[in-house]
């Protein structure tokens, strides 16, 4: 193939994507107009908008909370409604400084779902990269349609939340350590933050593994990266983390119940949802340390295997882990994916099959939540457990550390 027609051939491949990101832009636009939503984006993105263009001055005041308020509500909050807050890391502002540009609401809306939808296609495509998984066309639909259809997955997409963004950054960073280029996968790694919930504990078996491996890189990186985003957010704003902890706090006891206690208490007396979410909380502790441990042993492999399980467990742990966080249990779905391919006869057929059946459950058990009444209580959470639940019952079948004897091959 000639120069020539290797860039006619890159100039096609543009043309096609950007058509693509422009009818999904399009569709996003039609579906924001007639569906309400984007919540968790306007109460990120106003605040923002009204910092930068406005002469607000603090995301966390109660000036800016009033207007979120009056955005959404029409008024103050109520006793039942959730407050104006922005509840996040001051700079977290940073991945929504190009969408605060927007003005209207619903454009500005369907930009970012469209690169929520981008980063849920961008995690699958890195993570078959990085375990060198090429599975069948029937499969690789069947898996974007589930990152992108599935009711835990969707929630993030309707909601606008950062989640899908910062599991983007958890994979990236994933990635180049992969690859080596450990200055890179540390600036990830830091940036995964911005949704603290969702990286916390990601966060801390990264460095950890990166200590026993003597990969210093992604530890100095990191390191200066987030001394770097928390100094500047001091500089500017230099209330701003007290105020963050005092919104988390607030946002936690009014939120949707997002930890196993929480959960639980909403359909048993008390304390046995305490007895039994501090008995899932032990449990998930000293399977996570047994499961980190093994991995500071091994190569990328093992730690891409407990950090999959890392994102599958957390709902466990008693960490708050809304619904819009499972997008970061992708990965685990596609190594699982590639277990099977290598374990079933007819593999294409059934783990086709098998992500058609689970989008139709999801959203089964989304619909169940909201019409199933037991002793006069909705019970609405019955769709938070299932995937995490499926995901740790096939891990324990698998056995990926036993199985997973030939390391996947780092790039030298």
């Amino acid at each position: 193939m000639t120069s020539k027609e290797k860039k006619q051939n890159y100039l096609a491949l543009i043309i096609v994507i950007a058509i693509f990101i422009a009818l999904l832009f399009f569709g996003n636009y039609i579906f924001a107009k007639n569906q309400p939503g984007g919540t968790d984006f306007l109460y990120r993105w106003l605040p923002t908008r009204l910092v930068l263009f406005e002469d607000y001055q603090n995301p966390y005041s109660s000036a800016i909370e009033y207007q979120v308020e009056l955005m959404h509500h029409g008024h103050a909050h109520g006793e039942d409604e959730t407050p104006g807050i922005f509840a996040y890391p001051y700079y977290t502002m940073a991945v929504f400084l190009p969408f605060a540009l927007i003005k209207d609401f619903l454009l500005a809306r369907a930009a970012w779902m469209t690169l929520m939808e981008l980063a849920h296609v961008g995690i699958i495509l890195l993570t078959l990269r990085m375990v060198k998984f090429i599975p069948a066309k029937s499969i690789i639909l069947a898996l974007t349609l589930f990152a992108l259809f599935s009711a835990e997955f969707t929630q993030a997409l309707i909601d606008g939340n950062p989640s899908s963004l910062a599991a983007f950054f958890a994979v990236l960073s994933l990635f180049f350590i992969s690859r080596k280029s450990d200055t890179w996968a540390g600036v990830f790694l830091t940036l995964a933050t911005i949704k603290p919930q969702l990286a916390i504990l990601f966060f801390a078996l990264v460095w950890i593994w990166a200590f026993f491996r003597q990969r210093w890189g992604i530890i100095y990186s990191s390191l200066a990266t987030l001394l770097l985003l928390l100094g500047v957010s001091f500089l500017l704003q230099p209330s701003w983390f007290a105020e963050f902890i005092n919104d988390l706090t607030t946002y936690t006891n009014v939120a949707s119940p997002s930890t196993p206690r929480a959960i639980l208490a909403y359909w048993m007396p008390a304390p046995f949802a305490n007895s039994i979410a501090w008995g899932l909380t032990i449990l998930s502790t000293f399977t996570l340390l047994g499961i980190w441990i093994h991995s500071f042993k091994k190569d990328f492999s093992g730690l891409l295997w407990a950090s999959s399980f890392t994102f599958a467990i957390m709902p466990l742990t008693g960490i708050t882990s809304a619904k819009s966080n499972y997008i970061a249990m992708l990965p685990a779905v596609i190594l699982l994916l590639q277990y099977g391919s290598k374990k079933f006869k007819n593999s294409e057929f059934w783990l086709s099959s098998f992500l058609w059946i689970w989008i139709g459950l999801s959203w089964y058990f989304f619909t169940l939540g909201r019409s199933w009444v037991i002793g006069e209580r909705l019970i609405y959470f019955v769709d938070f457990y299932p995937l995490p639940i499926l995901l740790l019952s096939l891990y324990y079948l698998v056995r990926p550390f036993k199985i997973n004897r030939k390391p996947i091959n780092e790039k030298v």
